[in-house]
């Protein structure tokens, strides 16, 4: 597997920016109006990405499940989970030429959690780039035997997955050649910082070698912005207009303003890493010079005085002998009249 992955010639992986992107998810409330101005929104902040989310509620879902068995009977009453899913959260399947050649448009990036390979096929009519694989799919091999054969790159969720489930998909993609994306995730509906465990980045790093990233469903940027100094590649993030509106993601997901806020911390904390090597920049040069302690003499000093602690002090500027280098100087005569307050020079040592 590869460090690096490219989708629609964006490259991803260690050494590039963080490929950012914005989570629509069921926040659209079947509204075209709104579905745009959430793309809008994402591409006015600089996500790279916009993410919809397709499936068929009535194959996905056993018609058994109630709302009131996935915590939702208080939005929408008691009622079949996927007639709900059907008829709310799910966004019309014939609107997604229209919102992927939007997206387009606006210079960024349209995916999609892909849940069945009959999605899939759908999909790739509108030049789907990759298959983003949910949490709850990881192990469901049987999508993934179907989606290898397009070639596409993976992005691959982990919440709820036991490392060696991890590994038996790692292994499964591996084994196909596939370009694989591995997001940690924490399956909670906001994710507490207490359970983000965030370290899991490095584990990932070390175990798979491949580029790794967050699909993150804490509240607000911090979990977002931290994940960036662990390595992150990929950071994914709910997107809404209004955190109040009816649905099961409003309430973790982030308005227009922390979108802006969320992009310019990512950049920020990427551009605050620098490289693993040490250079100092031309401003902290300067400030060497003025700020750093050198040898200076604490009174007027006559030719053949041997330098002592009682003739010197270590002052600003640094622009003069460095004050560690005074034990080569000291006990040593000066070779003329020093005056007060003169910064030494090796000239003033015999």
């Amino acid at each position: 597997m590869s460090k690096t992955i490219e989708i629609e010639g964006v490259s991803i992986g260690p050494g590039h920016s963080v490929f950012t992107i914005a989570e629509i998810g069921s926040n659209h409330g079947q509204s075209k109006e709104t579905v745009k101005k959430l793309i809008d929104h994402s591409v006015e902040a600089g996500f790279d990405a916009i993410k919809f989310q397709i499936y068929d509620a009535e194959q996905v879902f056993s018609k058994d499940v109630l709302t009131s068995d996935v915590g939702l009977d208080n939005l929408y009453g008691v009622k079949p989970w996927w007639e709900v899913a059907r008829d709310v959260i799910l966004m019309p399947r014939d609107w997604f030429g229209e919102m992927f050649a939007y997206v387009r448009s606006k210079g960024k990036i349209p995916l999609c959690a892909i849940h069945r390979v009959e999605d899939a096929e759908f999909l790739l009519q509108y030049d789907l780039p990759a298959f983003k694989i949910a949490s709850i799919d990881l192990n469901y091999m049987r999508l993934l035997e179907q989606l290898v054969p397009y070639e596409k790159p993976f992005i691959v969720s982990t919440g709820m997955a036991y490392l060696s489930e991890i590994d038996e998909t790692m292994r499964f993609l591996k084994s196909h050649n596939a370009d694989v994306t591995l997001l940690h995730c924490v399956s909670q509906y906001p994710a507490k910082p207490s359970e983000m465990n965030l370290n899991n980045l490095k584990l990932f790093q070390q175990a798979f070698n491949v580029p790794v990233g967050l699909s993150d469903h804490s509240t607000g940027v911090v979990s977002s912005v931290v994940s960036v100094g662990l390595g992150a590649s990929v950071v994914e993030k709910h997107i809404t207009l209004d955190k109040n509106s009816p649905g099961p993601d409003h309430p973790f997901s982030i308005e227009p303003p922390e979108m802006h806020q969320l992009i310019k911390a990512i950049r920020d904390a990427e551009c605050s890493l620098g490289r693993a090597e040490r250079v100092l920049s031309e401003k902290e040069l300067a400030a060497r010079k003025m700020v750093r302690r050198s040898v200076v003499a604490s009174k007027s000093i006559k030719k053949g005085d041997l330098l002592t602690l009682d003739n010197v002090k270590f002052a600003r500027p640094g622009s003069g002998i460095p004050a560690n280098e005074f034990k080569y100087m000291i006990n040593r005569p000066v070779s003329s009249e020093v005056d007060a307050e003169a910064l030494l020079t090796w000239e003033d040592v015999e």
